[in-house]
């Protein structure tokens, strides 16, 4: 257990044990990413989950060394803390372990930023103690039952400071992200948001709508191409209202980008103007065969 005198300087922090606060898909992945490194600095995972059978799950296969249904208890032996819960609940995770839990620090896997970052800003305790984070890696379902050890690997990692930070705290969590196989990068929170909603956000609402508009007597025809396209619709709903709710601006904006120029994919194809639609269909091709990941964006 952690019983050291809160810390001012994370500089030197040594993270020997992590506490896991919401066991699915990204926080079982992080779990198992952590106990699968080798050396002897093992680091110990304490998991945190609401659910008996998914803490039952958790120690069963191997994801934690120790598990709870209190995150103040996980939070309280741990160096650091990963809330890995709803978009929506993370900033009062964050608020209320740093008001009883003095020496921690954390981190987070939210999908969204700003609002988590500036409400945690709220609470300067919290704030100085927080670094958020969104490691850009997953898959349409959830559930511990699909979490992996190399989820994160040669995947972006996105950083994005407060500013508030207290000195080292964002390297000890950069070295922390960077040993379950993730590639950092730094982004403010809104510049994150922005770019999300027109990443991940909006495609995952128009896959959505892809899939709500087959016909029931279409859906024994349907190909891999409709697979594919609707693949990301399979996802939580109610996680997904969450991220909706959290960044909902950037994505009212993206959302009105894409229905202009679905209105100007129409005319060419109502036009008739094969070479444009051909110049169309070719810049999504070259779009699509340039997407890397290690092409990350700059702050």
């Amino acid at each position: 257990m952690n019983t050291s005198a809160p810390h001012t300087d994370f500089s030197e922090a040594s993270i020997r044990t992590i506490a896991v606060v919401g066991l699915g898909l990204l926080g079982g992945s992080v779990a198992k990413a952590v106990r699968g490194q080798s050396g002897d600095a093992a680091v110990r995972v304490i998991g945190c989950a609401r659910r008996a059978e998914t803490r039952e799950f958790a120690v069963k296969h191997g994801f934690v060394d120790d598990v709870t249904d209190d995150p103040v208890e996980a939070a309280a032996q741990a160096d650091l803390v990963l809330i890995a819960t709803p978009v929506d609940r993370i900033a009062d995770y964050v608020i209320n372990i740093a008001a009883k839990c003095p020496q921690v620090l954390m981190t987070d896997v939210g999908s969204t930023k700003f609002r988590i970052v500036e409400a945690v800003k709220a609470a300067p305790e919290a704030a100085a103690r927080f670094v958020a984070a969104h490691p850009i890696a997953g898959s349409e379902k959830t559930g511990l039952q699909h979490a992996c050890g190399d989820l994160f690997q040669d995947k972006p990692i996105v950083i994005t400071a407060s500013g508030d930070e207290s000195p080292g705290a964002i390297e000890a969590v950069t070295r922390f992200w960077e040993s379950t196989g993730g590639r950092v990068v730094h982004l403010t929170p809104r510049r994150h948001d922005d770019l999300l909603a027109i990443s991940s956000h909006m495609p995952h609402l128009m896959s959505s709508l892809v899939a709500n508009q087959l016909p029931g007597e279409a859906i024994p025809m349907v190909g891999t191409g409709w697979l594919d396209t609707t693949r990301i619709a399979a996802g939580d709903e109610g996680l997904w209202t969450a991220i909706v709710s959290e960044n909902r601006d950037a994505i009212l904006s993206a959302l009105e980008q894409t229905a202009g120029n679905l209105g100007d994919l129409i005319d060419v194809i109502r036009s008739r103007d094969d070479e444009s639609l051909t110049g169309f269909l070719r810049e999504a091709r070259e779009k699509r065969e340039a997407a890397r990941p290690t092409r990350l964006p700059t702050p």
